[in-house]
């Protein structure tokens, strides 16, 4: 067996591969038809939003920007929502329709798709979309979420999901189905602990917003990446040396 050798470089190597999760890889976006029983079994260990927690607490509500979640935070891009779907509710001004908002129920094609079953989704309130900050509690690693999107480009507009260098167009040509449900996976290469994902209704130029074309997301499911075994055996390691040192010097 070779020996274990310890220096003071052990400590800057550990934070050194630690943080190297924090490095943000090449991220791909693959879209395809929402299968719920598929998406229903899913390794325990994935990380699941918080929105039936959240809508159990506070209602049906518009939402501040920043509005956290166990999975990050969301905020609008903007733009005054004045569909259909924009109704009177409780929210941060007196403004109805430029927040996104926490809701329940069948909402013109929009409706809760959690796993196990469930009430509550995150509707754009027929603004201009969504950017997620996406992050998990204590700065954990994480390597692909995944979530339902259902309602997208049913009106008009051209949503577009981009993070990273990549992106995704929801129609190219014709509009798609009122209510239509697709399953989001995003894969981002290796370890990250933060990413921004932007869900955005743009007009068939590509670059113009567009907003009354409401979507909502929902049954987010985000694969953590637990700290290597390696890794946790020398920070284990390296506790007990500290341990130790203390010992001594208070001897």
């Amino acid at each position: 067996m070779f020996p274990i050798i310890f220096s003071n470089r052990i400590p800057a190597a550990l934070a050194a591969l630690v943080l190297g999760a924090t490095a943000v890889s090449a991220a791909s976006i693959t879209v395809e038809p929402f299968d719920p029983a598929s998406h229903n079994t899913v390794p325990s260990r994935n990380v699941f939003q918080d929105f039936e927690t959240l809508g159990q607490a506070g209602g049906e509500r518009e939402i501040a920007n920043g509005f956290a979640t166990n999975v990050g935070t969301f905020s609008t891009l903007g733009g005054l929502g004045s569909g259909g779907t924009v109704v009177p509710l409780p929210g941060p001004d007196a403004i109805h329709g430029n927040q996104l908002a926490l809701r329940t129920g069948n909402v013109y094609g929009r409706d809760n798709t959690s796993p196990g079953g469930g009430a509550w989704f995150l509707d754009s309130n027929d603004t201009h979309g969504m950017v997620w900050d996406l992050a998990l509690a204590g700065g954990g690693a994480f390597s692909r979420v995944s979530f339902t999107l259902t309602d997208a480009a049913d009106v008009g507009a051209y949503l577009r999901i981009s993070t990273g260098s990549d992106s995704h167009e929801m129609r190219s040509d014709d509009k798609l189905d009122n209510g239509n449900e697709v399953l989001v996976t995003i894969d981002f290469g290796g370890p990250v602990t933060g990413a921004q994902i932007i869900l955005a209704n743009y007009q068939a130029n590509g670059i113009d917003y567009r907003r009354n074309d409401g979507f909502s997301i929902d049954g987010i499911q985000v694969a953590p990446i637990p700290l290597p075994a390696a890794v946790s055996l020398l920070a284990a390691a390296l506790a007990a040396l500290g341990l130790v040192g203390r010992r001594r010097r208070a001897a």
